[in-house]
């Protein structure tokens, strides 16, 4: 043989090569990312303490209005997780101690608290002013928005939480995409979330 014809099969062979090792890196990664969106191959026995959501799924697009009656798009700054309640404005005594968990939980943070949000959405009408300022005194780092509450079930009505009362007795754990992948009812502790957050913050990126 030539050897013109050893470097072209020299050639092809480190051709080849590369391309498996291309595909040795990407395949786990196009597979474990088709398995967290879709919920589909997703292990039962896993070390969460909450419920997985199935399919994980997108509240970007929902509409989203400030206490002022402006519209804001709370996904476009920093990427961040966040701890999200969903109720009417009159948040009854549950509700009231999920924020209160919630509160805790982000601060036995610490120095990782800057890395996650809370967020209360109000399905109902606009906050009443002896609510406001409730959550001011005692939720000062909470973000308190309104939604459509019938925007909210369509978006999850193909999924595992579209029973889920919206009474704020579930805490919803959203990633730094907007996307709702994990509850917790009010019989979970705040031991049980704090787990969570810790282990989803120590492996996801920080910007």
């Amino acid at each position: 043989m030539s050897r013109s014809g050893n470097a072209n099969s020299n050639n092809e062979k480190v051709n080849n090569n590369g391309w498996l090792i291309l595909a040795a890196i990407m395949l786990p990664m196009v597979s474990a990312y088709f398995i967290f969106k879709t919920g589909i191959g997703m292990p039962t026995g896993t070390v969460n303490k909450g419920e997985l959501l199935r399919p994980a799924t997108s509240v970007t697009a929902l509409d989203y209005v400030n206490q002022d009656g402006k519209k804001v798009r709370p996904f476009d700054g920093k990427k961040l997780w966040r701890m999200v309640i969903v109720a009417d404005d009159r948040c009854d005594d549950v509700c009231r101690q999920q924020l209160y968990l919630s509160r805790q939980v982000h601060i036995r943070l610490a120095e990782k608290s800057v890395r996650v949000e809370r967020l209360f959405l109000n399905t109902g009408a606009p906050l009443s002013q002896d609510f406001a300022e409730f959550l001011k005194q005692e939720h000062p780092r909470l973000q308190a928005l309104q939604i459509v509450q019938s925007q909210w079930r369509d978006t999850f009505s193909e999924t595992s939480i579209a029973d889920h009362p919206l009474n704020g007795s579930h805490i919803y754990y959203l990633d730094q995409e907007g996307y709702a992948m994990m509850s917790y009812d009010s019989e979970h502790s705040g031991a049980d979330l704090l787990d969570d957050i810790k282990r989803l913050l120590k492996y996801s990126y920080e910007e």
